[in-house]
């Protein structure tokens, strides 16, 4: 068997025994799903939910909050300005919202969502300053702070106590000493049974706490599980976890089921969505990038007054003006991905690809991350996309699994202004007269410390199938996996047999048979062989709508011969 694919990647099966029985139960079986297990993670619901109380920070936050509730204090939200920061806005003020109202409390809630271009990422000076001007007794971030314990510090001295929600802590690093409390799954002594909770799933858990003894808890928990699917789903975080999967399933649901808000129902109209056709797909691909929109080229806040908005004549002119963000994102990533790919030209690209920079006019700091993630993919290299304002050089990191973001960056930190981020994403900024040394470096990091198999792209596969197994039903049974998303992707597998029937639409997309099984590859034509004969293809399971039949057939994404 070649080690290489048609598209010249290595192909890797999630389990080293190929198992027996039929196909859904295999693919189960290699992701380690076996027996009572198996019924557990396929039916995820409320009994998943784990009880808040489990969370380190989470008794002194309460107290710090019931506080506040009873002097009538000013609070103020800070968040980040991605999903999953303005749906933890969106939950932790309608928890705060009922217990003022259910309380009769004189407290009163704001929220300060940062500009991304001014401000950056995480608890500014700017924010704190003007919190405690105006008054603020407590902040309360989300998605944000943990790594602030300068501006954590400057708010206590200020006055302003701080209450922590974050998920951003990494292996070695301790959290801000003077916040009244941090609740971070991930933090050192913290004991909670999913430490993959977005920042959203963390303000739930809040709220949950929040509402403990509010006798229309059961009735206002079921509308923020509707945010915190939204959010989790788009900030990519583990899908395999119990809890996480029971979060975005409850929330798919309500959001089907409806009724949904003037501002989220104006969202999805615009978008195209009909509710009742809801999945983990369409949050990734339709609702994030919309809500993502408007923190990328303007001010995030729009997204959260939107979603609070009950009028349905202004949830559809602000629904309107998120939309046509969006679109305006996508014409400049379009430009800036073209731009990318012809300054890298037809030869071998840099083990470390850096692009924009002086020659790049007019790229955009806020699209920077969806650009790198577009070369990173088509080069299978990590990739630095940079925007240059004045002297100051701001960029966005997206790696490959085998070079981590962050200690490349730390090889170049003499260089940096700051910098931070996760093993596959991270951001910099640095002297715009240091970039060639920056990308020179770079590239050298990546050749110093791995070989070139680690720059080779990996497809991993559940299970090996004959196309005679791959039925509807086989497609029903494996729809039991969803949600899916990270840790849980849709299942993929590798189908063998004679290619057949083959002919290509529009020179682009390749349709014909493995054995009895239709396929069809979109944009594959460059990568199939003149005569492939017997081959492997790999790809997902599809119902196929043939003018009203319905059939099964192979997308394909790879292929190799047998």
């Amino acid at each position: 068997m070649p080690s290489r694919s048609w598209t010249q990647k290595r192909w890797e099966a999630r389990a080293r025994e190929p198992g027996s029985g039929p196909l859904a139960a295999r693919v189960l079986a290699a992701r380690g799903h076996l027996g009572p297990d198996a019924a557990g993670f396929l039916n995820p619901g409320v009994h998943d939910l784990l009880d808040p109380a489990g969370l380190l920070g989470m008794p002194e936050a309460l107290d710090r909050l019931e506080r506040a509730l009873a002097r009538g204090e000013h609070l103020r939200l800070v968040t980040d300005y991605d999903v999953d920061g303005t749906s933890s806005c969106l939950i932790l003020h309608a928890a705060l919202d009922r217990r003022i109202t259910a309380d009769g409390s004189a407290a009163f809630v704001s929220y300060h969502i940062p500009d991304r271009m001014t401000e950056g990422y995480g608890l500014s000076e700017r924010a704190v300053r003007a919190a405690a001007a105006e008054g603020v007794q407590l902040i309360v971030t989300a998605d944000i702070g943990v790594r602030d314990h300068v501006t954590v510090r400057l708010a206590r001295e200020l006055g302003v106590d701080v209450i922590i929600l974050d998920h951003h802590l990494t292996a070695g690093e301790s959290v801000p000493p003077d916040a009244v409390a941090v609740i971070c799954p991930p933090q050192p002594g913290c004991t909670y049974g999913n430490k993959a909770l977005a920042a959203c799933g963390v303000s739930t858990k809040l709220a949950t706490a929040l509402l403990a003894r509010d006798p229309k808890r059961d009735t206002v928990l079921p509308s923020l599980w509707k945010l915190a699917a939204i959010g989790t789903v788009a900030d990519i975080v583990d899908l395999s976890t119990p809890e996480n999967r029971a979060l975005v399933t409850l929330g798919l649901r309500e959001l089907n089921r409806g009724p949904n808000g003037a501002g989220l129902a104006a969202l999805l109209q615009v978008a195209g969505i009909q509710p009742g056709t809801i999945t983990a797909e369409t949050i990734g691909f339709a609702i994030g990038p919309r809500i993502n929109a408007a923190g990328r080229l303007k001010d995030a806040s729009a997204v959260v007054q939107l979603l609070r908005t009950r009028d349905a004549r202004a949830a559809h002119e602000q629904a309107a003006a998120i939309n046509a963000l969006n679109n305006q994102r996508k014409d400049i990533q379009a430009n800036m991905v073209a731009e990318a790919r012809e300054r890298l030209g037809s030869g071998a690209p840099p083990a470390f690809i850096v692009v924009g920079g002086p020659e790049a006019e007019g790229w955009h700091r806020g699209v920077n991350g969806i650009v790198a993630a577009r070369i990173r993919d088509e080069f299978h290299r990590p990739c630095a996309a940079v925007s240059i304002i004045g002297e100051i050089a701001t960029g966005s990191i997206r790696s490959v699994p085998t070079v981590h973001a962050v200690h490349a960056l730390d090889g170049v930190a003499d260089l940096l202004l700051r910098y931070g981020g996760h093993p596959v994403a991270a951001g910099f900024t640095l002297r715009s007269a240091d970039l060639p040394a920056f990308s020179t470096r770079l590239a050298t990091f990546v050749t110093e410390h791995h070989d070139d198999e680690a720059l080779v792209p990996v497809e991993q596969y559940d299970v090996d199938a004959d196309p005679r197994e791959c039925t509807l039903a086989v497609v029903g049974a494996l729809a039991a996996l969803e949600p899916c998303g990270k840790g849980n992707p849709p299942a993929r597998i590798a189908v063998t047999g004679p290619i057949t029937n083959v002919r290509v639409a529009k020179d682009l997309h390749v349709f014909g048979r493995i054995g009895p099984l239709p396929f069809v590859w979109w944009s594959g034509v460059s990568a199939l062989p003149r005569d492939p004969g017997t081959a492997t293809l790999l790809g997902h399971l599809a119902v196929h709508d043939d003018r009203g039949l319905e059939t099964v057939r192979l997308v394909v994404e790879d292929g190799r011969s047998a």
